[in-house]
């Protein structure tokens, strides 16, 4: 039976995982990311961990199907190149897939991050049995993908459905700003130290709003309420049967969810549709990328 290893290229960490199509790891293996070796040090452990990976689970290259990878940033999914990295400097315009398949002389495909945990979440989470999902991540940054009858949308080749480049009003300033500098853990904890005074994280924000804190709740809801006026453009444009959450941001419990879910309840839904969506939390977890990637090595062939 035909396997395949999923890659996930973060700018914090490396994961490599080996399954067949019910989204089962047989084995996965991690590894941290230093920044400061740039995409030429990850692209040194990527043989090794594929290597680790397929011995872990006691298989051998002729039984994989193919490698997928899910990287952390626009890709050109057509020549299979990576366009940049916002995170790691020594990707721009990389031959990833080509570098790779000659390493491994195996078949690999090549996705942005986003898109292939969209990928899972459609065929083995929370979107499966749908035809028409919407995945959003939402983390240091917001990322976002469409998959319509199974397949991730990557418009002309270059990506599509990336809704934390939308543009939604700044809480502070109410200027336009995109969705990911109001929205994401890294714009949180950014907002939160400038009305508290002090250096937080995204985490430290909602440990204080959870605890009542009104000025790290206020910053909580303006960022949730930043995602509902997002989520309420794709409905209208794209009218998905469901949003499917993930990422840190959205483990921060009802503090978040119930301004999200309300704003766009009363708010940012297009009449029309506001009885044809829903929103939900993703499934999959930590390994959502790594799983979609597995997906997409099976079908390199």
């Amino acid at each position: 039976m035909s396997l395949a290893v999923g890659v996930e290229i973060g700018g914090t960490k490396l994961q490599a995982g080996i399954g067949l199509r019910d989204g089962k790891l047989a084995a996965l293996v991690r590894r941290p990311v230093d920044p400061k070796r740039g995409g030429a040090g990850i692209r040194e452990q990527l043989p090794s961990i594929v290597d680790e990976c397929v011995a872990k689970a006691g298989g051998s290259f002729k039984d994989l199907a193919g490698i997928g990878i899910g990287f952390g940033g626009p890709v050109d999914t057509n020549r299979g190149r990576v366009l940049v990295s916002h995170q790691i400097e020594g990707w721009s315009d990389f031959p990833l897939r080509e570098w790779l398949q000659k390493k491994v002389q195996i078949p690999v495909v090549l996705q942005n991050d986003a898109k292939t945990a969209a990928l899972a979440e459609a065929t083995l989470g929370a979107g499966k049995g749908l035809k028409r999902i919407f995945y959003i991540t939402v983390g240091s940054g917001v990322g976002g993908g469409l998959v319509i009858d199974g397949v991730p949308d990557a418009g002309q080749g270059l990506g599509a459905g990336e809704i934390g480049h939308t543009w939604v009003p700044d809480p502070e300033t109410g200027k336009p700003d995109k969705l990911e500098h109001v929205a994401s853990g890294w714009s949180i904890g950014k907002r939160g130290s400038r009305r508290l005074g002090r250096e937080l994280t995204g985490a430290d924000v909602a440990a204080l709003a959870e605890k009542g804190d009104p000025a790290a709740l206020k910053v909580v809801e303006e960022s949730a309420e930043a995602l509902a006026i997002g989520i309420g453009n794709v409905l209208a444009l794209l009218h998905p049967e469901r949003f499917i959450i993930g990422g840190g941001v959205s483990l921060m419990g009802e503090r978040w969810w119930s301004p999200l879910k309300r704003s766009l309840a009363e708010r940012y839904a297009f009449a029309p549709f506001a009885q044809s969506y829903d929103v939900v939390p993703a499934s999959l977890g930590e390994e959502v990328v790594v799983i979609g990637a597995v997906l997409l090595g099976l079908g390199a062939r």
